[in-house]
């Protein structure tokens, strides 16, 4: 296997601190919705100001923290014969794709990614989809041509 794991770009951060900031507001919702349910006296003060913090602190966590770790710890290799994924901050998770098993490889962008001017690459086997997620917009079209052009030829082989 060819140990040149490639990054994604840095933009990918802002994609996800985006995300995450906008997917994530249902974290300061929970308070709200505490406070409309049991109103603010005594206990319920505190328990509401405790969950105020907790909740405040996971959204901004989600911001700044999160996607900076994701972005630090994803690679990918592509090869003659086989896509490497790397991945993961709490749990690691490494993936080996056989070329000969993909069935087919897309772009895809959403609006935040268009936005950014980037694409995430979602390849596809009999079994699930991988991506390869927040690439730079030309290179997410020659991996995925570089991607395509392999698993035909290692359809070939086969």
């Amino acid at each position: 296997m060819n140990s040149s794991f490639h990054k994604l770009t840095p933009r990918a951060i802002r994609v996800w601190q985006w995300g995450n900031g906008i997917g994530n507001l249902f974290l300061l919702a929970v308070p709200a919705g505490y406070f409309f349910i049991f109103g603010v006296s005594g206990l319920h003060t505190w328990l509401l100001s405790l969950l105020s913090l907790f909740s405040f602190t996971l959204w901004v966590s989600s911001l700044t923290w999160f996607p900076y770790l994701t972005w630090k710890n994803w690679r990918y290799c592509v090869d003659e014969k086989e896509i490497d994924l790397k991945r993961g901050v709490i749990v690691k998770t490494r993936t080996l794709i056989p070329l000969s098993r993909v069935q087919h490889v897309d772009t895809r962008q959403g609006p935040l990614l268009r936005w950014f001017g980037l694409s995430t690459v979602t390849i596809s086997t009999a079994a699930t989809t991988h991506e390869i997620p927040a690439l730079d917009s030309v290179i997410a079209d020659r991996v995925r041509k570089k991607i395509s052009t392999y698993a035909r030829l290692a359809e070939e082989d086969v």
